[in-house]
């Protein structure tokens, strides 16, 4: 059976100094963006995403590359990253909203994304098809089936670009898709045991895999800790 495994963490425990575990283009991107707080999820974000794939793969997290040339547009700045090391074999897909950040990593083409359930904003009924207006009671009901269809289109490295309407959802199986993704049943959705208030899901394509869901907090406070000096001991 495949595997998928997700690791989450709270945004405020990642400190500044992983930001050296950004490169170049990363720093660039980050600097872009405008808000304080929306920097620092970029930040807890990624840093989560190279430990993890670090520690998967035996390389310097630091070291790691991502190519993110778009697969329609032929544009190397908006496409689903993938890890541009020769011979890997592993996908992965990021989320953050809020407090937390959350990223996936399969041997399958992956996609994952996390809701704050609590955010209490208008549900984007363009979203929903008209049987799944009824099932959605609350905004809770919504964020939940947003992050289903989102997960799945983040999996076929989508995005926005296909509208989720097209998408439907029955629970946590699709059961209409558009043609140019394929069938139903080619896809297996996870819903994901994240800390309250947060929903997610996560959507590979194939069977279903054997799922691990984990937090990250000791594998970032491990990289933060600072390296014992190790100077030679003085002599009298």
């Amino acid at each position: 059976m495949s595997a998928a495994d997700v690791w989450y963490i709270g945004v405020h425990q990642v400190p500044e100094s992983l930001a050296v575990l950004l490169d170049g283009r990363d720093r660039a991107r980050r600097r872009r963006i405008l808000g304080e707080a929306d920097r620092q999820r970029f930040l807890a974000a990624w840093a989560l995403t190279r430990l993890v794939l670090g520690e998967r793969l035996g390389v310097d997290p630091a070291m790691l590359s991502f190519d993110r040339t778009c697969a329609h547009c032929g544009d190397r700045s908006h496409g689903k990253p993938v890890v541009e090391t020769a011979g890997v074999r592993c996908d992965f897909s990021l989320s953050h909203v809020g407090g937390l950040a959350v990223v996936a990593v399969s041997d399958r083409a992956v996609g994952v994304d996390i809701e704050d359930a609590t955010a209490g904003e208008q549900p984007l009924v363009s979203a929903l098809t008209e049987r799944e207006r009824a099932t959605c009671l609350s905004y809770a009901d919504f964020a939940r089936l947003w992050t289903r269809k989102e997960a799945l289109l983040k999996a076929v490295g989508e995005g926005l670009g296909i509208h989720p309407r097209r998408i439907e959802m029955s629970g946590s199986t699709p059961v209409a898709l558009p043609e140019e993704l394929g069938s139903p049943q080619d896809f297996a959705l996870c819903d994901l045991p994240l800390p309250a208030p947060y929903v997610g899901s996560l959507a590979v394509r194939g069977p279903r895999p054997s799922l691990s869901v984990r937090g990250g907090a000791e594998l970032v406070a491990g990289a933060a800790r600072p390296v014992p000096c190790r100077w030679p001991s003085a002599r009298a």
